[in-house]
């Protein structure tokens, strides 16, 4: 009830209390009520005010921090949990340890891929999950509903090993499509279509649900606990008390106040939440483009050299092609063909600060309207910003914030009014945010069973009565189900598990009764980070981890990486990468980067390469550029498909690294 109609009513009984007082003595009582009424009125609207900005502060706080987070460094893998301690700092976990984010191995499920607790950022969000373990799943392509998902379809099996006419043919077949794959030989077996590459990503988003909702299935983990606040309270005294929940099934998810009514004073709440799913790459991702990043702490503390750390779960991964441009690459590719929370491709056009929408930044020549919904961490504005360029990356200077905009209605969102002269608009946005986390690449192996086995859809039949996989009639499995699932014939390898994890759960080989009535020796067919040794082939990886790192987002760490490969140049590593320089027009520059591969192309094989540089004065320029080995120079044969460039820079490039590695050979004076 109105404070206002409060006041009429208690005037009215008033007015009957005192129906037996007369005269001055009636007004001089009245004007004494409503002054004290009016009082209290006025104080309860200090009040209400005092709370709507104290609401408001702690919301821009929240928001601060955020700011705070952001500018530290990327989205990204911040921390694992610890498990070593030693004399120096990174004998210590970090992101990585004895394995990068915490992977490892659940093979022995069909749609599980071994992940545990994570410290992670998005966009400047900083939380913590539960054990991971997630399912090869991805966003559903029938239903829109928030969060539905359907399973990512397998790779089919060779029908050439298929069709051979006896379990060990089939063997011998099935290692030579692996070989194909490992060696990158489409000569040998035409094997792309078999070997699926996909991309997992871990997604976050503020929600409006008020009630625990579980957002991604795992067979293995859920939250313990049914409301927010007591997975809050839990987490709270986890970090209060120092201690851990064995099961890891704790996670820290923020709340946040999104908006505070003006009026009432009413906070806006929202929940954090995240979920980890997968999604199919069309085409093949050679390995080329899967570079080792070397994480000096993990590798030193255990004396490995870079070729031995290619073997371990503590290998991390960067995504490169090797001759694109340092702005918009293969990741941006990929991860553009993932939809944001809508689950489908609905062309969603973001307006902003009164310009007309977004533009697709692959396309550097044309306007071409960027899909929202999609994740993406690059635009192109309609306008040129105050530095006279019109290529924005998203979140400041976030290098791997992928964003996607989405009609979800228990997303939390944020209204934003422009105006301009005397009109103004209010736009209402929603929006997610992810990161990659692995190339993973599913193989004939998930869907072969040259044994024919049962595989049985329910839990229960398996392993019912004691059976454990023995060597018995009465221990082997009884076919196989989704979390024993065993169909590879043990023969297939050459070895055992070398690198295991107390997190492991998979064997190297149980029994499994075939519906002959036959044991057979069978080793998991779900995926696995490296596979035992194959005969003549060893040990093939599956599972490429390529998260970023949120403090390699931060200027000091930037410089570490930086004086890092340069006294690895100067030892006994050639450079990554090779940075180039065009001549000035009297008015500009331009540099751009090659490979240290392609390096070697343009020097030893005088292979013409193509390049795009970075921008300068609002453009860029596609260079096609060689190396004159007479006159040792490089230079230009083409700018942006002319024979000169348009704003006249000259022909002549210099080459800006210098080192051992990049030294030039002799001028050729025959």
């Amino acid at each position: 009830m109105e404070v206002k109609t409060c006041h009429i009513l208690l005037l009215v009984v008033t007015c009957a209390a005192l129906s037996h007082v007369r005269g001055s003595r009636i007004v001089s009582a009245f004007e004494g009520l409503y002054e004290r009424f009016d009082i209290g009125h006025r104080r309860v609207q200090q009040l209400k005010k005092i709370v709507t900005d104290l609401s408001r502060q702690v919301m821009l706080q929240q928001f601060m921090l955020e700011e705070k987070t952001r500018t530290d460094g990327s989205s990204g893998i911040k921390l694992i949990r610890g498990g070593f301690k030693g004399l120096d700092n990174y004998d210590s976990n970090s992101h990585t340890g004895n394995y990068f984010m915490a992977i490892h191995d659940h093979s022995n499920y069909d749609r599980t891929i071994g992940m545990g607790e994570i410290s992670a950022v998005l966009n400047g969000l900083e939380f913590r999950t539960r054990h991971n373990d997630y399912k090869l799943v991805m966003p559903s392509t029938t239903s829109e509903e928030i969060d539905a998902v359907e399973d990512i379809p397998y790779p089919d099996v060779p029908p050439e090993v298929t069709s051979k006419p006896s379990v060990q043919a089939q063997v011998v077949e099935m290692q030579e499509w692996f070989k194909a794959f490992w060696t990158q030989n489409t000569t040998h077996r035409n094997y792309p279509k078999y070997f699926r590459p996909i991309v997992t990503y871990l997604e976050g988003a503020w929600t409006l649900n008020k009630n625990m909702k579980e957002s991604f299935a795992s067979d293995r983990h859920s939250l313990d606990a049914s409301s927010w606040f007591e997975l809050q309270e839990k987490g709270r005294f986890s970090a209060y008390s120092g201690v851990k929940e064995s099961l890891e099934n704790l996670a820290i998810l923020p709340t946040t106040i999104m908006d505070v009514d003006k009026s009432s004073g009413r906070p806006s709440y929202a929940q954090w939440n995240y979920r980890v799913l997968g999604y199919p790459i069309e085409g093949d991702i050679p390995l080329k483009y899967l570079q080792h990043a070397d994480d000096l702490a993990s590798r030193i503390s255990r004396g490995q050299t870079r070729p031995e750390m290619l073997e371990k779960r503590s290998a991390r991964y960067k995504l490169y092609r090797g001759t694109e441009p340092m702005k918009y690459s293969l990741l941006d590719e990929l991860m553009y063909t993932i939809p944001g929370k809508d689950n489908r491709y609905k062309n969603l056009s973001q307006a902003m600060f009164g310009e007309d929408g977004m533009f697709d930044f692959a396309y550097p020549n044309k306007n071409i309207r960027l899909d929202t919904g999609r994740y993406h961490r690059w635009y192109k504005s309609a306008q040129r910003d105050a530095m006279g360029g019109n290529n924005v990356a998203r979140s400041y200077n976030d290098d791997f914030c992928f964003v996607a905009q989405t009609t979800q209605p228990s997303i939390a969102s944020m209204e934003m009014t422009h105006c301009k002269k005397n009109t103004c608009e209010t736009k209402t946005n929603r929006f997610s945010y992810a990161i990659p986390l692995e190339i993973i690449f599913l193989t004939p192996l998930l869907k072969w069973n040259p044994y024919k086995l049962k595989i049985h859809q329910g839990l229960d039949i398996v392993n019912a009565n004691g059976r454990d996989g023995s060597d018995s009639n009465s221990l082997a499995y009884d076919g196989v189900d989704s979390n024993h699932y065993y169909l590879t014939p043990t023969e297939f390898f050459s070895g055992t598990f070398v690198e295991g994890d107390p997190a492991d759960t998979v064997r190297n080989s149980v029994f499994v009764r075939g519906p002959d009535g036959k044991r057979y020796k069978t080793s998991a067919s779900g995926t696995q980070i490296i596979l035992q040794s194959i005969p003549g082939l060893g040990r093939v990886r599956c599972r490429y981890p390529i998260a970023p790192v949120h403090g390699e987002g931060s200027s000091v760490w930037r410089e570490l990486n930086a004086l890092r490969d340069m006294l690895n140049g100067m030892v006994r590593e050639p450079p990554e990468m090779v940075t180039f320089e065009m001549s000035s027009n009297g008015d500009h520059t331009h540099q751009f980067n090659v490979t240290y591969r392609d390096f070697l192309r343009l020097i030893n094989d005088r292979l013409p390469l193509t390049v795009v540089t970075e921008e300068v004065n609002g453009h860029d320029h596609v260079l096609e550029f060689r190396f004159i080995r007479i006159n040792e120079r490089f230079q230009y044969v083409s700018c942006d498909g002319a024979d000169r460039c348009p704003d006249g820079h000259p022909r002549i490039i210099t080459m800006l690294t210098n080192n051992v590695f990049t030294e030039l050979p002799r001028p050729n004076k025959s």
